[in-house]
Order: C-alpha cells, then sequence, then structure tokens
C-alpha cells in the first residue's frame, strides 16, 4: 500500500515539474486566475497608485524577484501589484482595507499556484502543512513583498529556520547539545510543503540520519537496532533536534 502511494506521488510531482517548466503555460494560468477574480468595472492603475497608502511594500517590491515578471492581459501589460492583487482602481477608490475590491493571495493561495505549480502538488502529498485545507497560507512563511529575501525561497535572510520556529518554538531551543544539523536549517530534514514520508521527513527510515552519520563503524556497532526502527523511533536519539541533558541526544 505504501508503495503505491509513493508512486502516485511521484507521478503527481513529475507532471507538475514538467507543466510548470512550460513559461507559456504559467502566464496561461496567471491570467485564468486574474479573469476569474476580476472585479467588475476594476481597472489596471499601476503600482504608483498602490504606493499612496503602501510606500513601504512598493518600494520593496521593487527590488523582488516578482518584479521583473509581466502579464500580458487584453489592451494592457500587467506588472508590479497587481499582477498577484488584480486590477486596483475599485479598491483605491474605496479607501483601500483589507478584502476590499482587490484580490488577497493570503485568502486564496491559487495566484501563488498559477505559477508554482510544483507546489500545489506537494502539498497534495500525504504528510502537509494545511494550505490547500485553509489553515495556512504561503504568506505565513514568504514574504513576496520582501527586498531582502533569499532569492530561492522568498523568506528572511535573517535565518530561514525562523519562518519555522515561528509555530514551532519548542524546536528553537536553545539546547545545552543541539544537533548541529539545525545550523543546516530545517529542511535539512524537513520537506516544507510536503512529504511522503512522516513528519514531512526527507528520507524513510535509517537513511535520514546515515545521509550525515555514515560512518561504517557506528553502522556496524547499531546494525541490530537500525533494523528495529529508526535512530530516534527505537526511543534512543529522541532528542533529534537538541537535548540539555545528553550529547549524545538520547533525552
Amino acid at each position: 500500500m505504501h508503495r503505491k502511494k509513493v508512486i502516485l506521488s511521484v507521478l503527481i510531482l513529475a507532471c507538475a515539474f514538467f507543466f510548470s517548466s512550460c513559461r507559456d503555460m504559467d502566464i496561461e494560468a496567471l491570467q485564468k486566475v486574474l479573469k476569474d477574480h476580476h472585479m467588475e468595472g476594476a481597472k489596471y492603475v499601476g503600482s504608483e497608485t498602490c504606493a499612496v497608502c503602501h510606500e513601504k511594500e512598493v518600494r520593496n517590491f521593487k527590488l523582488a524577484a516578482h518584479q521583473r515578471i509581466a502579464i500580458p492581459m487584453e489592451g494592457v501589460k500587467v506588472e508590479g501589484c497587481e499582477m498577484c492583487h488584480g486590477p486596483g482602481s475599485l479598491h483605491a477608490e474605496n479607501g483601500g482595507g483589507k478584502g476590499n475590491k482587490i484580490i488577497n493571495p493570503k485568502k486564496n493561495p491559487e495566484m501563488c499556484f498559477a505559477c508554482h505549480m510544483e507546489k500545489k502538488a506537494e502539498f497534495k502529498l500525504p504528510h502537509h502543512h494545511p494550505v490547500l485545507e485553509g489553515h495556512m497560507s504561503c504568506t505565513d512563511c514568504h514574504d513576496p513583498h520582501g527586498a531582502n529575501a533569499r532569492p530561492w525561497s522568498a523568506t528572511s535572510m535573517e535565518d530561514i529556520n525562523e519562518k519555522c520556529f515561528k509555530c514551532h518554538k519548542q524546536q528553537r531551543g536553545p539546547f545545552a547539545y543541539e544537533h548541529l544539523a539545525l545550523r543546516e536549517g530545517c529542511t535539512s530534514c524537513h520537506k516544507v510543503h510536503g512529504s511522503i514520508n512522516d513528519k514531512m521527513l526527507t528520507s524513510r527510515d535509517t537513511s535520514l540520519c546515515t545521509r550525515c552519520h555514515a560512518d561504517t563503524t557506528i553502522i556496524g556497532e547499531h546494525a541490530a537496532r537500525i533494523r528495529s526502527g529508526t535512530c530516534f523511533s527505537g526511543e534512543c536519539h529522541v532528542g533529534i533536534h537538541g537535548s540539555n541533558f545528553d550529547k549524545h541526544l538520547r533525552y
């Protein structure tokens, strides 16, 4: 049963990566989302109008990766704020306000998925963050306006872990004995959008740990225990993120 789920999940991801590589397909998807959520009577007015109230966001967005994208629509080239939020004339005329005559990607991730289709596929994997269920949004972890964002993640330059620690506070520490893998980031062990593995891990069983702890002597000494479970589920190294009592993370 698990094997069938793995095969199905791999096929879903393969299809998503194939289609997301087609730039024309992305543009068509964005055009469709903009048309589907178009506010009747709204017109495109440009980011300069948005800057009247959202000066900080518009200023930062000029240095963001999303700024380099433009969407050709009927009679107009959509870019800047309106590329994701839709035509802003009615929003501006109504004095702004959250959700007032404007598309809000925080409440509707379809705008993000129009380009990031592979991420939508990952959210459909057995273990995932509940974005499709409406309990989280892409902007909980990603700042699409951020000028200081990591170019490949749109998360904070301060530390990619900071986004995870907002919710997973107990994994933050500090610990007397820390798992050094945390210095490389949570993503060294976890698939942050979705995974076929429990706890959104990148690998199953002991293969996750042996990627770093591959010393043949250690594996030899632990051979019997490894067969009975993972390094942490076997009730040995249960302090997987860190421990205040044991340098081997056993407590």
